[in-house]
Formats: structure tokens, sequence, C-alpha cells
């Protein structure tokens, strides 16, 4: 072979290879690529709705004491008996026996000592102590352990409940307001109710030295007042 086409063709190789190598040297220039938020833009209002109700109960929470020496064949029927006892109290009422203890003194009786409670109407509490005192006999003491008014669990919940659906109306309520007036479509973002919203203590003390005098204006409803606090966000996309 033709030694000048020899060299040719290694000095065109050499001239590729240096070629080669620059290119994989050469890093490549980097790209940004901008990613599109999953998550439009906001314009947020953030405010506190705040909002009362009155409690109306007409009813008091009544606990009764039942302190009792019995043998044993007594102590069979006495369960029975003091049913029959606590429900000639007050017509119309359901009985809840929350304590219930029994032990055997030295002379061999069984000591029983019970507690019982129910929601009694205030027009019904007038001369609640005297029928209890009437429902004790010998080796067994019926007493009016406590009066509380004030409402039940079942008022509350319901006040709860109608507190919620005035909030929901009233942020229903500004919705329409914010649209109206910035031609936006503002939307609920978020509510969080006050954990802290509670029912405010009435007069108590006043109101247990009443039913210890055993007044005859037991038939007055007593009322309490119930505070919903919400804090809301409202939302709309930024147009």
């Amino acid at each position: 072979m033709n030694r000048k086409l020899i060299f040719a063709i290694i000095v065109v190789a050499g001239l590729l290879l240096v070629t080669i190598v620059r290119a994989s040297d050469q890093s490549a220039t980097p790209q940004v690529v901008q990613l599109a938020s999953p998550y439009p833009s906001l314009n947020r209002i953030h405010y506190v709705v705040h909002k009362e109700q009155w409690v109306v109960t007409d009813s008091a929470r009544v606990i009764v004491s039942v302190n009792a020496n019995l043998t044993d064949d007594a102590l069979d029927h006495f369960q029975d008996k003091m049913n029959q006892s606590l429900n000639s109290l007050a017509k119309n009422v359901s009985w809840h026996i929350t304590q219930f203890n029994r032990n055997q003194d030295s002379s061999g009786l069984e000591q029983v000592s019970a507690q019982a409670e129910a929601r009694i109407a205030n027009s019904a509490l007038a001369g609640l102590r005297t029928k209890a005192d009437k429902l004790s006999s010998p080796g067994v003491k019926y007493s009016i352990v406590d009066i509380q008014y004030g409402p039940s669990d079942e008022d509350i919940q319901k006040a709860k409940d109608s507190l919620r659906q005035n909030v929901y109306a009233a942020i229903a309520e500004e919705i329409r307001s914010l649209n109206k007036m910035y031609k936006q479509e503002f939307f609920v973002n978020s509510i969080d109710f006050d954990l802290n919203s509670s029912i405010l203590p009435p007069p108590q003390p006043m109101l247990m030295r009443v039913a210890s005098a055993g007044a005859s204006n037991d038939n007055v409803p007593v009322n309490q007042k119930l505070v919903l606090q919400a804090d809301v966000v409202l939302a709309a996309k930024v147009q």
C-alpha cells in the first residue's frame, strides 16, 4: 500500500479521535424546567364567627341516696322495693342507679348504700325532700343528696347543633356578600370550631339555697348561655 495513503488514513483517524474526546469532555448546558403548581393561587379572608344561644330547661338533676341495714331475706327483695320507692317520688321519671355497694357488718346484717338520679320537672320538685323522708323506714333511709338546676346533656347538644347551623348560615351569607361585592366565587377553605367554647355557669349557690329551703318557686325555668366560636377562612381563585 502506498505510504502516503497509509499516512493520510492515520491522520484522519487521529483527528476523529480528538473530536470525539473533546465532545465527551464538554458538559451539557443544564435546562431549567418550570413545573406548574398543582394548587391555584388564592385570595383568602380570615375572620371569626361568634354566636350565643340561651339554653332553657324546666327540669333538674335529682340525686337520691339510699342506706339500709338488711337481713339476707330482706336483701333479696330490696332492689325491687327501692325501685318502687323511687318511682313514687315523681311521675313519668326514669331513675338510673349510679352506685350500689354492700358489706356485711359484725352483727351479720348487710349494709347497703346506693345512689340513683333522674331528671325531674321543676314543677314536681316541691316537697321532694319530705317525700323522701316519708319513704324511710326502720333500717332504710332515703334522702335527697343534691338537686342540680341546669340543662341536661341532651338540651346542651340540641343547642350546640342549633348554634352550628347558625354559624353555617352566617358563613353562607358572608360568601354571598363577598361574591356580589368583588365579583368572585368565594368558598369555604376551612372552619375550626373553638373547643373552649362552653356553657356559662349560672349563679349556682343562690339556686342551691332556694332548693334547700324548699321554696315554692322551683318551677321557674333555668336559663344558661351557650357560646360557640368558629375560626373561618374563605378563599377565591386569583383571576
